[in-house]
């Protein structure tokens, strides 16, 4: 099982579901308004790397890659 980020089409409300990667592309029910075209978001996700005070150091997803929507590598400057 996985969380998954899912998005409204009809009151643009973001909201979570843990499901399993087989039913993860499958439409969600919208807690806010019912409808049942919640469509998965793209999300990130952060990870602990070595090196912190406490053995690890937390490292947002974005400066581990580089930062940016693609990590740097495209040249896009974000």
């Amino acid at each position: 099982m996985a969380l998954y980020e899912y998005k409204c089409p009809d009151c643009e409300t973001s909201f979570e579901l843990m499901r399993s990667m087989s039913a993860a592309d499958a439409p969600a029910e919208c807690p806010a308004c019912g409808s049942t075209g919640g469509r998965r978001q793209l999300s990130t996700f952060t990870s602990l790397k070595p090196g912190g005070s406490e053995g690890f150091a937390y490292t947002p997803a974005t400066e581990r890659l580089g930062g940016g929507c693609c990590g740097g590598s495209c040249g896009c400057a974000h």
